[in-house]
């Protein structure tokens, strides 16, 4: 399914790190949510994936230790620890595959680093003021929504040790997960054997820490996401009781080329609809296949403009095969000799097998 190695961050922090079984084919990075371990993608981490996918457990996490500084666990923290996960792979760039909290990584490192984003599939989450979305589906006003969710992680982390000591005598085996697929976290159409894998991993962590990763989540302002150039796809869930689906949809609009879907189901999408979560990868990739050979061509266009003026029609500084595709539009646009994430160069650093 997927193996594990120690990824040292910046600051020192000893991470956990995972990747899949594949070694060819486009790179996926995957920004989590908030303490999700890796199995809430059934289909990323599957040994048929065609896709090279890694992604890191956050820091004091499922493994992860926590940093000296208990203060370092901001998003900009989670930012660093992306890149040092890249670069300890020796990727250049990859696609960003976000849910929840991680969409505010994604947002950022896109924005700190946009060379390494070659694209950003963002699933139930928002690129900053998160806590202004939850609470929307019960109605609460939007003035309380971040006083109150902050007044819960707060009573969560004052509770960690009782969830501890819950979290240890609780079975985690197939009754607690269809509980969970019955409980509106999950919704009952989820695959129970996509759900129980992720309930033994997700409570098995340190309650103590956990809710210190909500409130540094809080003091992550909304941005605004419109400087994103890459290939974007978001998608948002219609009963999703964490993240609003409208503030969802809302941010979207705000980025020209976004795809946006909306899914029939609550916060765990990846859960309960691991095959259409696929099914978006696919069509983002391609898209990011697209975008990199637009940029390619523009950038030979450009080079053979600045350099000499052969090859120009009469009248325009048009390229020929530029004027062809418009007497032609059905005409296969240009794409590159070998897929993006073949003809990158790797990124410095040793790699990791």
């Amino acid at each position: 399914m997927y193996s594990t190695f120690d990824l040292p961050a910046a600051d020192g922090t000893r991470l956990v790190a995972w990747r899949n079984q594949a070694r060819s084919g486009p790179r996926v990075l995957v920004c989590n949510g908030m303490g999700v371990p890796p199995e809430a993608w059934p289909r990323l981490i599957a040994d048929d994936c065609r896709y090279q996918v890694a992604g890191w457990n956050q820091r004091g996490v499922l493994g992860s230790e926590r940093p000296a500084d208990p203060a370092r666990v901001d998003i900009a923290d989670h930012v660093e620890d992306a890149v040092a996960l890249l670069d300890a792979l020796g990727w250049a760039d990859a696609i960003v595959v976000a849910w929840s909290l991680g969409v505010n990584v994604a947002f950022e490192l896109a924005n700190e680093h946009p060379d390494r984003v070659a694209g950003l599939l963002s699933v139930a989450g928002v690129p900053g003021g998160t806590f202004d979305t939850i609470l929307a589906p019960q109605l609460v006003p939007r003035p309380l929504r971040r006083p109150l969710g902050l007044g819960l992680a707060h009573a969560g982390r004052m509770l960690g040790p009782q969830l501890n000591l819950v979290a240890r005598v609780l079975p985690k085996g197939r009754p607690l997960a269809e509980l969970i697929r019955h409980s509106g976290v999950v919704l009952p159409f989820a695959d129970v054997r996509d759900v129980q894998p992720w309930v033994q991993a997700f409570f098995s962590q340190d309650w103590d820490w956990y809710f210190n990763l909500a409130v540094a989540l809080e003091r992550h302002g909304r941005i605004d996401p419109s400087f994103i150039e890459v290939p974007v796809t978001i998608v948002a869930g219609f009963f999703d009781a964490l993240t609003s689906h409208d503030d969802v949809v809302g941010y979207a609009r705000e980025i020209r080329h976004a795809e946006v879907h909306s899914l029939p189901g609550s916060h765990c999408l990846p859960l309960e609809f691991p095959d259409r979560i696929m099914d978006l990868l696919d069509g983002l990739e391609a898209r990011v296949q697209g975008h990199r050979a637009g940029r390619e061509y523009l950038a030979r266009w450009a080079g053979a403009q600045s350099g000499s003026a052969e090859g120009s029609t009469a009248g325009s500084t048009v390229p020929d095969e530029v004027l062809d595709l418009r007497e032609a539009p059905t005409a296969r646009r240009p794409r590159p000799a070998v897929p993006w994430w073949a003809s990158t160069a790797p990124a410095p650093g040793s790699g990791h097998p």
